[in-house]
């Protein structure tokens, strides 16, 4: 057996979806080199995976390739065995999808290759096939009823390993090819090399099929499909790419003609001729050439009486017959018709989706009224044929789906983002914040239960790597002196009156402060002077030591002032002169580098103080809709470029101004339901961190330095 340096790996996919093979990685397949910086035993490790979808419920591309990388992250940054350092893979991903309280399921297996040897971990229905010297090795040989990932806390791994040399074929599947007829499957492996095995795995795959193929060969063999180097920390863009909607690969478009704009608004909104109408064509030819067969059939069963009379077949089986027959046509026609509804009918459809999107590019953008209304009807086309048919996720439609939403986006001034849900807190959690540290500690606070969680981030690919149960400050809980009561807002104190610095600060409603250090933990707290002069403060600043209580009720902002490591003076009033703000709909506040206080209300609206006196502000540029509602902000001094963040639930919107109050961007999730309970947010330079209901999401704009804001 040739050693470690003698053995390379080159690499193939198989991507089919709703029957048609793409030239592309599918989104769950990933084969990683380990990182510059990793322990001595990994340095020579190649880690391969495939995460697939079990049963029908889907999750969206970027979460298969989230997914991925973080089990490579885990397993490269894991300090214990090859084998545990997979299992711990697996389990992180699985945490991911059940503790973030996702409604879909996945298989995964993971393999890693050693020197000459491969490590298998194999969950769910994943299938891994192996090719050694002419025979056919199958984990499992044959599938069983299994529990997928996301379906219990612990999930159920299968582990194996084996040698491996140059020549040698592995295969990372899932259900749908491994289920194909194996003797045809086994001669598609068995050719030579990728491209030859290729092609006949695509007229095997079922309708949905994904696999990721490794040959192992020798270093001098050449690669058709380089494994990628390892990762650098660039987030991929999220925004959909305006390109043109793709054409049927049987037949080219007959050239356009000139027409007005109108006119091809007409026809881009001309609804798709009724299913009726071609069901009832097709169901009349099928049911001729069923009529046809029959008869034949029934001619070589039941011949003409023979010259005495006498019938050639018992009265019994003449009686069942006639009673058969109609009962089979019923079947055989319904079969039929559903047939030619899912290939010729579907295909058709789709068709004249397309030649609406052709005629919709007619359509001036500048015409902002009429475009508008075309590419809204081509959204409208989309989801009926996918309604009607029962197909989601064709690429086709897919794309013409992106490209119709990116032109609406434009006129609303809307940039999409895809959130990455980091964890569910469960039912009835009420999320405030969060405050993220070092790029690594993440704080979230469940006012509900007035809980302050930590939980561990992988900066690489923002996920969690830790969800810790326990709380770092709950309600009951002895802290100092004081049991807590009900926990309301939370900031980061760099410096002010506190034992130490940079530490998390949240404030209790009956007057205690409390705080704490991830390095000097528990946490402790103290008692806030002057607290009985408060109704209900709901949300809490800091500036230069300073703390800031917004209390809507009392129509005031508390400040108090530090002294040594305490805050032992009762507070000052912010708005202490005759003509105060009317704060009773105010809903949080934040405060800028030089001092400046900027209070959030619940209608929208955004205002600015200075030492108590308002100043002239206005947002500018706004989207002409924009703002129905005022939920929480955030102001992120700390960039390059400062920037408020405002949340906006009713319009599931978060929209980035400067200080100055112009617009920059409109954030929505392209899931409309993710953003419906905005409740908080944090912004680490490129990274943005979103509470919203029970969930914590992230996602990235890093895509967006240097570009204009629409």
């Amino acid at each position: 057996m040739k050693m470690l340096e003698t053995i390379e790996a080159l690499v193939g996919y198989l991507f089919v979806v709703g029957g048609r093979a793409i030239g592309a990685t599918p989104p769950g397949a990933l084969v990683e080199l380990p990182p510059r910086k990793v322990q001595r035993s990994r340095e020579g490790d190649t880690f391969f995976t495939l995460i697939t979808p079990y049963g029908k419920t889907h999750a969206t591309a970027n979460i298969y390739e989230a997914l991925t990388h973080l089990a490579a992250e885990v397993y490269f940054r894991s300090s214990g065995s090859l084998t545990s350092a997979l299992r711990e893979a697996i389990h992180v991903v699985n945490s991911q999808i059940s503790e973030t309280g996702q409604r879909y399921t996945l298989n995964m297996i993971c393999a890693v290759l050693r020197g000459n040897e491969v490590y298998l971990a194999r969950t769910a229905e994943s299938v891994c096939i192996l090719r050694q010297n002419g025979d056919f090795a199958y984990y499992p040989d044959q599938l069983s009823e299994s529990v997928p990932l996301g379906a219990t806390p612990s999930p159920e791994i299968k582990l194996s390993r084996c040698e491996v040399a140059p020549g040698d074929l592995m295969v990372l599947c899932d259900r749908a090819l491994a289920c194909a007829e194996r003797a045809a499957l086994n001669a598609a492996l068995a050719l030579p090399d990728l491209p030859a095995i290729l092609e006949p795995l695509k007229a095997l795959a079922s309708r949905d099929t994904q696999a990721l193929i490794v040959q192992f060969a020798t270093p001098e063999t050449p690669d058709p499909t380089p494994i990628p180097k390892p990762r650098k920390n660039t987030p991929p863009p999220e925004t959909a790419p305006d390109n043109p909607v793709a054409q049927p690969s049987d037949s080219a478009p007959a050239p356009e003609t000139p027409q007005s704009a109108a006119s091809a608004a007409e026809q881009a909104l001309e609804p798709a001729a009724p299913i009726g109408q071609r069901a009832a064509l097709a169901t009349s030819k099928a049911l001729s050439s069923f009529a046809k067969g029959l008869s034949r059939a029934l001619n070589r069963l039941w011949p003409e009486p023979s010259e005495a009379g006498a019938p050639r077949i018992p009265t019994m089986l003449a009686a069942i017959l006639a009673i058969l027959i109609p009962i089979v046509v019923v079947f055989v026609m319904v079969a039929l018709q559903l047939s030619q509804f899912d290939l010729t009918q579907f295909e058709q459809m789709v068709r004249d989706v397309e030649t609406a999107v052709r005629q919709a590019e007619l359509v001036d953008l500048q015409d902002e009224r009429l475009a508008r209304t075309v590419w809204l009807g081509i959204l409208e086309r989309v989801t009926y044929v996918e309604t009607t048919s029962g197909r989601l996720n064709d690429p086709t439609l897919n794309r013409v789906r992106a490209k119709a939403q990116s032109i609406l986006d434009r006129f609303d001034k809307v940039t999409r983002r895809t959130p990455t849900p980091l964890r569910n807190f469960g039912e009835g959690a009420q999320l405030v914040g969060p405050i993220v540290r070092g790029g690594a500690d993440i704080y979230t606070l469940d006012s509900s239960r007035s809980a302050i969680y930590r939980d561990t981030l992988a900066p690489e690919i923002n996920m969690l790597i830790t969800r810790n149960t326990q709380p770092v400050v709950q309600r009951g809980q002895a802290v100092s002196a004081f049991s807590v009561r009900d926990v309301v807002d939370m900031v980061w104190l760099a410096e002010g009156g506190v034992q130490r610095a940079n530490v998390l600060a949240a404030l209790d409603t009956q007057g205690i402060l409390i705080t704490y250090s991830p390095t000097f933990a528990p946490a402790t707290a103290q008692r806030l002077a002057g607290a009985d002069l408060w109704s209900k403060p709901i949300a809490l600043a800091t500036w230069r030591g300073n703390l800031y209580l917004l209390d809507p009720e009392a129509n005031q902002i508390w400040r108090y002032r530090p002294l040594g490591n305490s805050y032992p003076n009762p507070p000052e009033e912010y708005f202490d002169g005759e003509v105060r703000p009317d704060l009773s709909t105010a809903v949080d506040l934040g405060i800028d580098p030089n001092g400046n206080v900027y209070i959030f209300f619940a209608d929208g609206q955004l205002r600015k103080f200075t030492s108590g006196i308002e100043q002239r502000f206005a947002l500018s540029g706004m989207p002409s809709d924009g703002l129905k509602s005022g939920r929480a902000m955030y102001l992120d001094g700390d960039s390059p470029l400062p920037s408020i963040y405002l949340l906006d639930s009713a319009d599931q919107s978060i929209y980035q101004v400067t200080l100055s109050g112009a617009f920059r961007y409109r954030f929505r999730a392209n899931d409309p339901n993710l953003f419906r309970a905005l409740s908080g947010i944090y912004a680490d330079r490129d990274n943005i961190f979103v509470a919203s209901g029970s969930v914590l999401y992230h996602f990235s704009i890093a895509d967006l330095a240097g570009q204009p804001a629409p």
